[in-house]
């Protein structure tokens, strides 16, 4: 039976729930956790391709953080979000390279090197300040998970 575009995209948010109840139950400090998820997430959306959780695993070995938290940070991009965080960065990077070139799926492998470095430039900033986001964010549910409810 074929998988209809229902399926797929509900398989994708059932993936993203669990990846956030990895991170969400992960253990470690607050800050470890929400380290980890921020560095996943930076991967995550910066055009790694496939490469995020490989990177994740190198940074590892120089920063303390939870890896569980980083993998499933990683997740922020997948099949559905990847074409919309490429526009962002390219986008956002064009904000700072003036460039004339419009990204679409017509021309773009004619101008790779001009849209490479926009969508470079863009996608560092997207992913700083996803990732700081997501730094917040995660460390805010963590504590507010680990402390106790007041009666």
């Amino acid at each position: 039976m074929k998988p209809t575009k229902r399926n797929c995209f509900i398989n994708i948010l059932r993936k993203v729930r669990i990846n956030f109840l990895k991170i969400y139950y992960a253990r470690g400090s607050a800050h470890e956790i929400a380290l980890g998820a921020a560095i996943g997430a930076f991967w995550g959306v910066f055009p790694t391709f496939g490469l995020s959780t490989i990177l994740s695993l190198l940074m590892y070995k120089f920063i303390r953080f939870n890896l569980l938290a980083a993998i499933s940070g990683a997740f922020i991009s997948n099949p559905l979000t990847s074409p919309f965080l490429l526009l962002i960065s390219y986008k956002v990077g064009s904000y700072f390279i003036a460039t004339d070139i419009q990204l679409n799926y017509a021309n773009w492998y004619k101008n790779i090197p001009e849209v490479g470095y926009v969508l470079l430039i863009g996608a560092t900033v997207v992913s700083f300040v996803t990732s700081i986001l997501v730094y917040y964010a995660i460390k805010y549910l963590v504590q507010k998970r680990s402390t106790p409810l007041q009666t």
